[in-house]
């Protein structure tokens, strides 16, 4: 039997199943422990709806734009509560929710919240739920593959560092804002420690376009190797690297696992040592690919410094970065006038922490100062690639009505497809002081 504690500790939420089903007898034996669980003044007022057959969980990802983990996935279990009372039914489902977690992983199946599962109103019509029902949650169940089960344990806060005595504590915490110059270089690796793992390892933490990511490429098809790649993050760049030796140097041990998930030999992940003098090994171009926006002026500031002593005579520094003054930074000015000035309330802060277009006048101020002398930039996509994922992401916020702008399919309609054209048709031309993205040269 095992240990309630080993229990508890070895739970974790996968995303990649084996294609055998859960039997019904173990989907029975976890939900006789959910029932177990305490509820408001013994009202056990909750319901469970067990989806196995394929046409269901497809209809919920069309017509409830739910999420696409659910084609993925053997069995879910759709949490429902009475909702007379809002804030008891949230209450009395989520308690039974911890205990179907915990029954899953003590029957050696993997169960994992989800509340990215769609329209509310569509989802109630797929499933025929009743109106006077409040979902909570929808739950996978699968059996882990051996990329699940190999996976690291995720990191874990302490409970010291959350726990107050009496009365609330003023502990650390992040400044939750926009603005990188308000974050210290501590604060972003805890937000990477554990926004870089709040999937699976390897999963791409960035929300390029296809012709931002075509760009990368072409920038560095004729740089010269080694590379040494600054703040890789979830390595999703390294790929469009030459077939050379790349080496990743990263803010934390797990960002560099993360990274290290998309690499193959001989390209190398590390972690960042802000107190030395200089970077690690001896690369002839250093890139930093769409994280100056993330960096305060006094981090951005020191990578320069380091880079520069460890560049040889003729190295280069590529930057890549969105633009402040650009149609781009307009967008996220708009995010900021919709939503307010707390970044947790846009899905930026689950990608990237703080976020800020460069001014590229400023950075170059900054290579200078690191005594970088031959400096040159172009600008690029006057209007922005990125666009061509935002829309998809607008699309599925609607009709999800906001419960997610990810986990989508891509909707091809006219306006998608007015946004491809207009893109192929700009393609990679540069677009000078229009453009909303730099790449900035800075040579030794």
């Amino acid at each position: 039997m095992k240990d309630f504690l080993d229990v508890v500790r070895t739970r974790k939420s996968v995303r990649s199943f084996l294609p055998e089903p859960v039997s019904k007898d173990i989907v029975e034996k976890i939900l006789d422990v959910a029932v177990e669980a305490p509820t408001n003044c013994n009202q056990q007022l909750w319901n469970f709806i067990v989806i196995d057959d394929p046409e269901v969980k497809e209809m919920l990802v069309k017509e409830a734009a739910g999420n696409t983990l659910f084609r993925r996935v053997q069995t879910l279990i759709v949490v429902t509560y009475d909702a007379w009372n809002y804030k008891e039914a949230m209450q009395g489902a989520s308690l039974a929710v911890g205990h179907i977690l915990l029954a899953a992983t003590y029957y050696g199946v993997s169960a994992s919240p989800v509340n990215s599962y769609g329209a509310d109103s569509k989802v109630k019509n797929v499933l025929g739920i009743p109106d006077h029902e409040a979902i909570c949650c929808f739950i996978t169940l699968g059996l882990p593959d051996d990329k699940a089960q190999n996976a690291p344990p995720v990191p874990r806060k302490s409970a010291k560092s959350v726990t107050h005595w009496n009365k609330f504590e003023d502990k650390p915490r992040a400044p939750y804002t926009y603005d990188p110059n308000d974050w210290s270089l501590e604060e972003l690796r805890l937000h990477q420690k554990h926004y870089c793992r709040k999937t699976s390892l390897g999963k791409e933490m960035d929300l390029a376009g296809s012709f931002e990511r075509a760009l990368v490429k072409g920038v560095l098809k004729n740089k010269k190797g080694p590379f040494l790649d600054l703040l890789s993050y979830d390595g999703s760049y390294i790929q469009d690297f030459p077939n050379t030796e790349v080496e990743s140097l990263d803010l934390t041990a797990e960002t560099a696992e993360y990274t290290r998930m998309t690499l193959v030999s001989p390209k190398k992940a590390h972690v960042y040592d802000e107190q030395g003098d200089k970077l690690i090994g001896n690369p002839e171009t250093i890139t930093l690919i769409y994280k100056a926006e993330r960096l305060s002026d006094s981090i951005l500031q020191r990578l320069l410094k380091q880079a520069y002593a460890t560049l040889p005579s003729g190295g280069e520094l590529i930057i890549v970065a969105r633009r402040r003054i650009s149609l781009f930074s307009l967008f996220l000015t708009s995010l900021q006038l919709i939503f307010g000035e707390d970044i947790r309330r846009t899905g930026i802060y689950s990608f990237f922490g703080p976020y800020r277009p460069i001014s590229v006048s400023h950075v170059i101020k900054l290579a200078r100062n690191a005594s970088f002398d031959n400096i040159s930039w172009h600008g690029h996509f006057a209007f922005p690639s990125f666009f061509e994922q935002l829309y998809q992401m607008i699309i599925q916020y609607i009709r999800s009505e906001g419960s997610s702008y990810l986990h989508r399919d891509r909707r091809n309609d006219l306006i998608s497809r007015s946004i491809s054209a207009l893109l192929s048709v700009q393609g990679l031309s540069r677009s000078g002081i229009l453009g909303s993205v730099a790449v900035i040269t800075c040579r030794k």
